[in-house]
């Protein structure tokens, strides 16, 4: 059994989970950046979470935007919630354990996990660089970061042209990635919901929505 959580912003709901019997268990991102927990308990947390991750190699950490903005080597911007009096703490201890997120994670059975979904666009764009399966996404990433930056006209990110820690389900569902299932978290939804959706193979394809953020659930799959 896997399990999926989505965007924890700092709560330690994770904790109630942590003791099943799973083979893998993903967060999809978006570690920091609470609207109502103090900055404290959200580095606290995410510590915690980097050194089970350590520990446990079941453990699977994905990179939100609300993690996003505090990296260096990015375009310099601030989404909601951004913390700057904060700013060089989130920073650093996400730096030290950059090896630990992953902007997306590909399982052998056709899932796609990431915080916020990959796009055919997208995957059209990184095979022009050179990048051919949706693993390198992540290959891609550590060679430029910027490939993550917000885009597009819509202010929310709802298009098609962003990247997969910003794209918007609405957009998502009219270019998916064909071939593959995804879960992804970033747009809350009130309780976790599938989308099933044909693709260019005349199969069905999924998408689940996980980020619950007042339920605080779990997918399992």
């Amino acid at each position: 059994m896997r399990l999926a959580i989505g965007d924890v912003h700092g709560r330690d709901f994770w904790k109630h989970y942590i003791e099943e019997d799973f083979t893998k268990f993903y967060f999809v991102g978006d570690y920091f950046d609470s609207y109502d927990l103090p900055f404290i308990r959200q580095y606290r947390n995410f510590r915690e979470l980097c050194e089970m991750a350590r520990k446990d190699r079941r453990i699977k950490l994905c990179l939100g935007n609300h993690d996003y903005h505090y990296l260096g080597n990015v375009p310099y911007q601030q989404y909601s919630g951004y913390q700057d009096k904060h700013f060089y703490d989130i920073y650093q201890i996400l730096e030290q354990n950059m090896d630990l997120l992953k902007v997306v994670y590909v399982t052998e059975d056709h899932y796609i996990i990431s915080h916020a979904g990959v796009s055919a666009w997208f995957m059209k764009r990184m095979k022009g660089a050179g990048y051919i399966a949706i693993e390198d996404i992540n290959k891609a990433f550590t060679e430029n970061r910027s490939i993550l930056i917000f885009n597009g006209q819509n202010p929310f990110g709802d298009d098609i042209t962003q990247s997969p820690i910003w794209i918007r389900p609405h957009s998502l569902e009219k270019q998916p990635v064909s071939g593959y299932h995804q879960i992804v978290g970033h747009t809350p939804t009130e309780a976790i919901r599938t989308v099933s959706l044909p693709d260019k193979k005349r199969k069905t394809i999924t998408i689940t929505y996980i980020d619950t953020y007042d339920t605080e659930s779990i997918h399992r799959f």
